[in-house]
């Protein structure tokens, strides 16, 4: 009697968390995307091959979801053309940035790309002031804006933070994607578009694409090792998870669950993120990596409040 009331506790309190549940795994997906893409790069010999098969798998992942969750399929494929404009750059082009980053960055930059890449809520509020009138708390702003470019700077080592790296491009392309990415939020937000119909799974095929093509350009396709397991293993976990599965739990998470605690939660992914990246690469794990991302947490999630505070 006993273990059936508790088991029936056990179902009732993951039914009714059910959302924050789906979110957490979503979260904790995303939070191995810098290393599949320089894993990935590595064992192909090629960021952009890899990518290739990683959004391709992805997007069919989707298709695959969305078919079992009983939505029709043309909804991911009728979308306003602005959309599909904005979302070629904000999730197309940054990802292909993003991936070339990771696979062209020294092993010891590999955590600031990363961290790079999430000053993102820095730039949805600028772009937020300058598209959408938005009136955020100047001062709590400044300090998050802050504490999030101190976490960047801190992130490549308390001992080297002064030192610039070898190769800019990689940082270059992190921060560019970043920017990207926070444009393209902030005008489906300006457009009122849902997240549920912002294409992802439409634009990671064209990220598909794009990366097969400028790999074709780059005469990379010629150079890819035989295939492996280990190959075969880290196309399914980035594009089955990071890619294909993430962003469907993430939208039954936000459509049915509280959003700002799921949203809130989201930014343990620079943290996350970095701990794995630490983990598969020694090198690029310095004293100040964790405490950096700590750092740029902390600040995201502080102009989040400026924002939402001055609604």
């Amino acid at each position: 009697m006993k273990s059936a009331n508790m088991r029936s506790g056990v179902n009732y309190y993951m039914k009714s968390n059910r959302p924050v549940i789906l979110g957490i795994i979503a979260i904790l997906l995303w939070c191995w995307s810098g290393v599949c893409f320089r894993m990935g790069s590595e064992l192909m010999g090629s960021s952009m091959v890899y990518l290739t098969f990683m959004t391709g798998t992805g997007s069919l992942t989707a298709i695959v979801l969305q078919y079992f969750r009983g939505q029709p399929l043309s909804d991911m494929v009728l979308l306003p053309f602005k959309v599909i404009v904005a979302g070629f750059f904000g999730v197309a082009v940054y990802t292909v940035m993003l991936a070339k980053a990771f696979g062209i960055a020294a092993e010891a930059d590999i955590g600031q790309i990363n961290l790079l890449n999430y000053l993102w809520p820095v730039w949805m509020v600028v772009l937020g002031i300058l598209l959408l009138g938005s009136k955020p708390k100047i001062p709590l702003a400044v300090i998050g804006i802050l504490m999030g470019l101190f976490g960047v700077i801190i992130s490549r080592g308390f001992d080297l933070f002064a030192q610039p790296p070898t190769n800019i491009i990689p940082h270059v392309l992190a921060l560019s994607g970043g920017f990207l990415w926070a444009f393209y939020v902030v005008l489906l937000r300006k457009w009122k578009i849902p997240e549920e119909k912002g294409g992802t799974a439409f634009h990671f095929a064209i990220c598909a694409i794009l990366a097969g093509l400028l790999a074709a350009f780059s005469h990379e396709w010629h150079n890819i090792p035989p295939w492996s397991g280990e190959i075969c293993f880290w196309i399914l976990l980035g594009g089955v998870g990071p890619v294909g599965i993430a962003y469907s739990l993430y939208e039954i998470s936000v459509k049915n669950g509280p959003v700002l605690l799921i949203a809130s939660l989201a930014y343990f992914i620079p943290i996350g993120s970095s701990m794995v990246i630490g983990l598969f690469y020694k090198g690029a794990m310095n004293n100040g990596l964790i405490v950096g991302a700590v750092f740029i947490s902390i600040g995201a999630w502080l102009v989040r409040r400026a924002c939402d505070d001055a609604e």
